[in-house]
C-alpha cells in the first residue's frame, strides 16, 4: 500500500464524528431555542395577566366609587403574577417581578390610569446548561382603566323588533361631528322598519366622515338617509349598551329637599321629592324623585361651579318600587346643564334610572336644551316636539329616539361625553 493511502486511513471516522457533533449541537440549539420561546411566552402571558388584574382594580376604584388606593392595584398585580408561578426573588433568585404604577416608560409613562408589570427570569436550558446565565428573558405588560370611545354620538338601544326606534320628521335637523348613529332595533318586514327619515333635504341630516348610521334592521325612505362618511348601513350587528350596569348614586351624605341658596334661586346638591323647575343648579349630585321641568340653568357664582350630575329615579329610591316622575318641558322654558368633569360621573350629565320608563318629553317651538355631557335614558324614549326645538350636547343614549321636527347638534368628543371606563391591555 502506498504512503498516500496509508496517510488517509481513518479520515472517514473523524469526519463522521465531526458531523455528528455539529448535528447534535444544532439539535441542542433548536431545543434550547424552543425552550426559551416557551419560557418567554409563559412569562409574557403572566405579565399581561398581572397587569390586567391591576387594571381591573383601577376600574373598580374609578367606576364603583371605591376609595382610590394604588397600593391595592399593585398588590393585585403582584398576587396574580405569583399565581402564575412568578415571585420576586423566586426560583433561587432567578426570577424578578416589578410592578410600577404609573409606568416609567412607554406611551403611558407617568399616567396613573395604567400600571406596568416587568418579569425577568433566567432560563436553564436543557442541552447547553452552562449558557443559562446568559439566557435572561425580560417581558413587560401594561394595562389600564381608560375611557372607550364607541364612535356613536346618538344611540337608540332598543334591541327588539321595534318599529321607528329612531325617527326624524319632515322638518327635523340632525348634525353630528365626531360620531355616528346606532339603531339597535332589528325590525324589518312585518313589523315595519327600524328607523324612518322623512326629511328629504340631505343638507339637514348630516354625519361628518368617517362616521355614518348603523342600523340592525331596515330603514324607511331609504333615499333620505345620509350618504356622508360611511353612509347608512342596514343589517348591522346589534351593539351592547356601553353604560349597562353603571352604578347608581349613593344617597349617603345627601339631604332631602335642602334649602335653596342665592336668594332662593339656586338648588344645591341633594335629594328632591318634588319636581324641580325654574331654578339654577349649583354643583354635585342631584337625585330627583319627582322629575324635572324647564327653566333649569347653571349657577357659577361661588361656591357653585354649575357642574352637576342628575339622576332621575323612582319615589322609593334607593329601595325598589315606587313611581317615576317625568322629565318634561315646553314653551320657552330652556334647560342649560354642564356635566361634572371628574369622579365616577364625569361627563354624564343626566342618567335616568333603568327602572324608570317615563318618556323624556321636550316640547316647544323655541325651546333650547344645551348640555355638556351625555344624556343616558336606558329604558326611556326621548321625544322632541315642536319646530325649532334644539338639543346641543355631547351624546344622546336612549331606548328609542323620536326627533320629529326638532334639531340636534352634537360634537362628540371625550371631553364632552361620558366614555365607558373599561380595563384593557394597553401595550
Amino acid at each position: 500500500m502506498s504512503a498516500r493511502w496509508r496517510d488517509e486511513r481513518g479520515q472517514a471516522v473523524v469526519l463522521v464524528a465531526i458531523t455528528m457533533t455539529a448535528m447534535l449541537f444544532a439539535v441542542g440549539l433548536a431545543i434550547d431555542t424552543g425552550q426559551l420561546f416557551v419560557a418567554r411566552r409563559a412569562a409574557q402571558e403572566a405579565a399581561d395577566a398581572a397587569a390586567y388584574a391591576g387594571a381591573v382594580v383601577l376600574y373598580q376604584q374609578t367606576t364603583l366609587g371605591w376609595a382610590v388606593d394604588e397600593t391595592v392595584a399593585t398588590l393585585a398585580a403582584t398576587t396574580d403574577a405569583q399565581r402564575n408561578g412568578y415571585v420576586d426573588g423566586g426560583s433561587g433568585g432567578l426570577d424578578a417581578v416589578t410592578v410600577r404604577l404609573p409606568p416609567t416608560s412607554g406611551p403611558h409613562i407617568n399616567d396613573h390610569k395604567y400600571l406596568e408589570v416587568v418579569i425577568s427570569t433566567q432560563v436553564r436550558t436543557a442541552l447547553v446548561p452552562n449558557q443559562s446565565g446568559l439566557n435572561i428573558i425580560r417581558v413587560r405588560g401594561v394595562a389600564g382603566s381608560e375611557p372607550l370611545n364607541n364612535g356613536y354620538a346618538i344611540m337608540a338601544l332598543n334591541r327588539g323588533n321595534t318599529p321607528n326606534a329612531f325617527s326624524i320628521g319632515v322638518n327635523g335637523d340632525v348634525h353630528l361631528t365626531g360620531g355616528g348613529i346606532l339603531i339597535n332595533s332589528s325590525c324589518t318586514g312585518g313589523c315595519g322598519v327600524a328607523a324612518d327619515d322623512t326629511q328629504t333635504d340631505h343638507s339637514r341630516f348630516t354625519v361628518a366622515a368617517p362616521y355614518g348610521v348603523d342600523v340592525a334592521g331596515t330603514v324607511g325612505d331609504v333615499a333620505n338617509w345620509p350618504t356622508t362618511g360611511s353612509g347608512t348601513r342596514t343589517g348591522q350587528p346589534q351593539r351592547p349598551d356601553p353604560f349597562a350596569g353603571f352604578p347608581k348614586p349613593s344617597t349617603a351624605g345627601l339631604t332631602l329637599d335642602p334649602a335653596a341658596i342665592h336668594s332662593g334661586g339656586t338648588l344645591v346638591s341633594g335629594i328632591y321629592d318634588y319636581k324641580i323647575s325654574g331654578k339654577k343648579l349649583c354643583t354635585g349630585v342631584y337625585i330627583l324623585k319627582a322629575g324635572m321641568g324647564g327653566d333649569i340653568s347653571r349657577d357659577t357664582t361661588a361656591p357653585c361651579d354649575g357642574k352637576v350630575f342628575i339622576f332621575n329615579t323612582l319615589t322609593n329610591y334607593p329601595a325598589a318600587g315606587g313611581t317615576c316622575g317625568a322629565i318634561d318641558t315646553g314653551g320657552n322654558h330652556d334647560i342649560d346643564l354642564q356635566a361634572m368633569t371628574t369622579g365616577t360621573y364625569a361627563n354624564l350629565v343626566l342618567y335616568q334610572d333603568p327602572a324608570c320608563t317615563a318618556t323624556v318629553n321636550l316640547n316647544g317651538s323655541s325651546l333650547s336644551v344645551t348640555v355638556t355631557g351625555t344624556i343616558y335614558l336606558p329604558s326611556a324614549k326621548l321625544t322632541m316636539v315642536g319646530n325649532g326645538m334644539t338639543i346641543t350636547g355631547g351624546q344622546i343614549v336612549a331606548d328609542t329616539i323620536d326627533v320629529q321636527n326638532g334639531n340636534i347638534n352634537i360634537t362628540f368628543a371625550s371631553g364632552t361625553s361620558a366614555q365607558p371606563i373599561l380595563p384593557r391591555l394597553a401595550e
